[in-house]
């Protein structure tokens, strides 16, 4: 047998085990976006997409109606914290002012019939309507 050999690798063996032995235990966690502070830029953005919006005409006459000047309004924006501001102008971003006219589904059900009439026509199929 090769006792030299085995003395090298227990050797290596022992190294080994006491080099993870003097490591610290080192623990670790995954942060949300909360804990970490929008940059300079990220907040100007988002400022600016909440004064556009403000901006708007039929935001504008309701804050009127409810009694803010837009000295007050600017006042209250730039006095949000970085999470209330980013959480506004993500629902800025989704929200719909105008509403849904209803041009796509009206669209999506012409696309829908003409390519029943396509399919129809190309199988040779002949759709009947008897009284």
């Amino acid at each position: 047998m090769r006792i030299p050999m085995f003395r090298h690798v227990g050797l290596c063996l022992v190294f080994t085990m006491l080099l993870f032995a003097a490591v610290p235990r080192v623990e670790g966690a995954m942060l949300g976006s909360e804990f970490i502070g929008l940059s300079p830029a990220e907040r100007q953005v988002d400022i600016g997409k909440l004064q556009r919006f403000l901006e708007s005409e039929v935001v504008g006459k309701r804050l009127q109606a409810l009694g803010f000047t837009a000295d007050e309004v600017a006042k209250r924006l730039d006095s949000l914290s970085d999470e209330d501001l980013s959480r506004f102008a993500q629902q800025v971003d989704q929200l719909r002012v105008a509403g849904d006219s209803g041009l796509g589904i009206i669209i999506s059900l012409l696309v829908i019939a003409i390519l029943v009439v396509l399919l129809l026509q190309l199988t040779g199929h002949r759709v009947v309507i008897v009284k």
